[in-house]
């Protein structure tokens, strides 16, 4: 019976939902065997669930294959630059500081607990900083000296080729500059003693002051009569120079290791070495010399003290040669020690020993001179010595530090002045977080990692000995009414091996400046590729102690005993001049005799003797020539040509 209003599709309804059931159940029947489902996915594998157990059991001998490894691989570890992140947290940090949202109870006020003054230490935001102005040194003096420069220390240091000459005698000229500052005074401008802005301690006490550099500049007297422009001198290669290591780049830290450093080596950064010489004049500081020339008792005897001190000094570094020092390799990190660090050569320690007991008899020897002039060294008021290396004194607490820097850059014959000044290491440097980040002049403060003094005032002039001299020593005309020529009397000087060498002629108008004469002494040359230093040294003993003359060994010969002086000038016309000689009591005054000559150059040139006589160069080339066979060679190799502290402050990358 058809129903009345229902369509086909309502009609079989039922079967189709249970036909299309059918067919889904009939599906996962065909899904259960043609695939597999239950399977497991293990590194990219489909294990069926049969197979489980025995994949894990493999992953379990592998891993008790790996815990009984006794070498087993270990993952690569990523290095950590901690220093880095410190700086890092100096530049980014900001002034804004956590603060809790509620006080955890009542403040103490530790002052008054403790009864501690408070007040010493100045807060960080009392008011704007300034820039540390540090003190003037003292107006510099200048000496220049002729040396040979040791044969060795050009093998040890080849950039010294640049100031000898190409073949021994390793002559070579220097001027050195001395100044004093005062530590004493540097503090009180910290403290703002005098009225000045003080910067609080909170900034330097933790990291110290030291002195990290003597800047010295030189000017060139100009044939017109001025001076040229102001330039850097040039020290002796490998000079420490702490400047050097640190840079506006730098980190915090970086500077506080210089610091340290430079404390630790304040010997050598301030008072450098001269380079080693086997014959010329022993240095001395341009004010000892000065002091030589003619001084009081009281002159003398802090002469002699200051000498002792730095002889004491010396002793104590010594002591400390050969040891391990901080290394540049950034990844091993500031402050940690280099064991494998090899000594420079075999026989370092021979020689460090024999040097100390040469100065132990240094010692031995001014203390005497001392007693001598009745000071008792022990209780004369001396600079403090340290101790030990890790016993260090503030360059704060110095009344006076003396400084001084060797100028290699010189041209011979030429005349020049210097002036000075001092760095120190900026106690503001990376310290933004702690400065007003709004005022961008207080910022600035913060970026130079030096503070350096004002120029001092221009030092005396001083004149490079020149390599060849000649002096009008007497001059007399011909007798009246006879035919006898004019003459005069020339004293010739050239530098050789360390030391001016004389030769007097006694020349008429028309004769040339030259002449040929013997050399006194033993003048050897050393080829330092076939004899080591201490066979060099060995021969050197030798002669010294007036053993019969044996054969030099291969690689030690002996250098000509005769030297030529060219000058180049003729004498063209002895005759009085218009000037006159002051008479003393009962003594009538005379005309001043000139002498005109014509220089290699082709100029003309006139010369007196009590002009000559009484110049500076003459005093210093009279002064050579006449110690000159009273000076023996010296040992060479015996003295490194590279500071020990000279790695300390390998320059930066900028």
């Amino acid at each position: 019976m058809k129903l009345k209003g229902v369509n086909q599709f309502e009609q079989h309804i039922e079967k189709i939902v249970l036909g299309v059931v059918f067919l889904i159940l009939l599906g996962v029947i065909a899904l259960q065997f043609v695939t597999t489902p239950n399977n497991i996915e293990d590194g990219g594998r489909s294990i069926p669930p049969a197979q489980v157990y025995t994949a894990l059991e493999s992953q379990a001998n592998q891993l008790q294959s790996q815990i009984s490894d006794l070498s087993p691989s270990l993952p690569e570890v990523q290095p950590v630059d901690l220093v880095q992140r410190y700086d890092n947290a100096f530049q980014s940090a900001g002034t804004d500081r956590l603060a809790l949202s509620n006080a955890l109870g009542e403040g103490v006020d530790i002052a008054a607990a403790t009864g501690a003054d408070a007040s010493v230490v100045g807060r960080v935001n009392d008011g704007p900083l300034v820039a540390l102005a540090v003190p003037q040194t003292s107006t510099p003096v200048a000496a220049s000296q002729w040396a040979t420069l040791d044969p060795y220390a050009l093998l040890e240091v080849p950039e010294y080729a640049d100031y000898v000459p190409a073949q021994q005698p390793y002559d070579f000229a220097s001027i050195t500059v001395e100044a004093s500052f005062s530590g004493t005074e540097l503090q009180g401008v910290l403290n703002g003693e005098g009225g000045g802005t003080p910067i609080p301690s909170i900034y330097w006490s933790s990291t110290g002051i030291a002195v990290l550099g003597f800047e010295v500049e030189r000017q060139r007297l100009l044939p017109g009569g001025e001076w040229g422009n102001a330039e850097p001198i040039q020290t002796p290669p490998h000079t420490p120079i702490p400047t050097n290591a640190v840079n506006a780049e730098s980190g915090l830290q970086e500077l506080v290791t210089v610091v340290s450093d430079a404390a630790r080596e304040a010997g050598e950064v301030q008072r450098p070495s001269f380079p080693p010489t086997i014959a010329g004049p022993l240095w001395t500081p341009p004010s000892e010399r000065i002091a030589m020339a003619g001084s009081s008792e009281a002159d003398q005897i802090r002469r002699l003290q200051r000498k002792l001190d730095r002889a004491r000094e010396e002793l104590e570094r010594l002591g400390n040669t050969g040891r391990p020092t901080r290394p540049q390799d950034p990844g091993r990190g500031p402050g940690k020690i280099d064991d494998t660090r090899s000594p420079r050569s075999p026989n370092t320690n021979d020689r460090t020993r024999e040097r100390i007991d040469r100065v132990e008899e240094e010692i031995e020897d001014l203390q005497e001179q001392l007693k001598e002039l009745g000071v008792n060294s022990d209780d004369a008021p001396a600079t403090r010595v340290r101790t030990s290396r890790v016993d260090l004194r503030s360059v704060l607490e110095e009344e006076s530090i003396e400084l001084w820097a060797h100028d290699m850059g010189i041209e011979p014959g030429a005349t020049y002045r210097y002036r000075t000044r001092v760095v120190v290491n900026n106690p503001l440097f990376r310290k933004q977080a702690d400065i007003n980040p709004d005022d961008p002049e207080q910022q600035a403060l913060a970026r130079d990692p030096f503070a350096r003094g004002d120029w001092s005032d221009w030092s005396e002039p001083v004149v490079a000995g020149d390599r060849k001299y000649f002096f009008v020593t007497s001059a007399n005309e011909g007798a009246s009414g006879t035919t006898a020529p004019d003459k005069t009397t020339i004293e010739l000087y050239q530098v050789y091996y360390g030391h001016y060498r004389k030769s007097t002629l006694n020349v008429s108008p028309g004769d040339l400046l030259s002449t040929d004469l013997r050399v006194s002494g033993d003048l050897l040359a050393f080829d330092t590729q076939v004899v080591t230093a201490e066979q060099a040294a060995e021969v050197v003993a030798a002669r010294d102690s007036g053993e019969p003359d044996t054969q030099l060994p291969e690689g030690v010969s002996e250098l000509p005993n005769r030297l030529s002086i060219e000058i180049g000038a003729f004498v063209l016309d002895i005759y009085p001049g218009q000037e006159r000689t002051e008479g003393g009591l009962g003594r009538e005054s005379t005309q001043i005799i000139q002498v005109v000559l014509r220089d290699a150059d082709g100029q003309i040139i006139v010369r007196t003797e009590q002009g000559d006589e009484s110049s500076l160069a003459y005093a210093q080339a009279s002064d050579s020539a006449s110690s000159a066979s009273s000076s023996p060679i010296r040992a060479p190799g015996q003295e490194s040509a590279i500071s020990p502290a000279a790695e300390l402050f390998e320059p930066s990358e900028p």
